[in-house]
């Protein structure tokens, strides 16, 4: 979704080994992004959807990894497979900032 590339693909690009349970660190996270050339910041807290900026990975309670467009308000979450949404009852811990290849920034 983040990338335009299949899952399996970017899963492939991660090394979880023999884990049944595919667990992901920020660390990989980014290495993944960089490694497609996504451009990211720095990891910031969030207590609130509201301090997140701009095209954002999020970490959210119940460890799991959503993508949030702040800027239009909407919530992309791969665990549900209806699509984007503009509510999400997620609560945001902490979020890293992203920037695709494409914006030229």
């Amino acid at each position: 979704m983040l990338t335009g590339k299949p899952y399996d693909r970017i899963a492939g690009m991660i090394d979880w080994g023999v884990q049944t349970n595919h667990y992901t660190t920020w660390k990989e996270l980014r290495g993944v992004l960089t490694e497609l050339g996504w451009q990211t910041g720095g990891l910031r807290k969030a207590e609130s959807w509201g301090d997140v900026c701009g095209i954002a990975v999020v970490h959210v309670e119940g460890d799991h990894f959503i993508l949030y467009d702040a800027d239009n308000g909407v919530f992309y979450d791969p665990g549900e497979p209806d699509g984007p949404d503009l509510h999400s009852r997620l609560v945001p811990m902490n979020y890293l900032p992203v920037q695709s290849p494409e914006s030229g920034a």
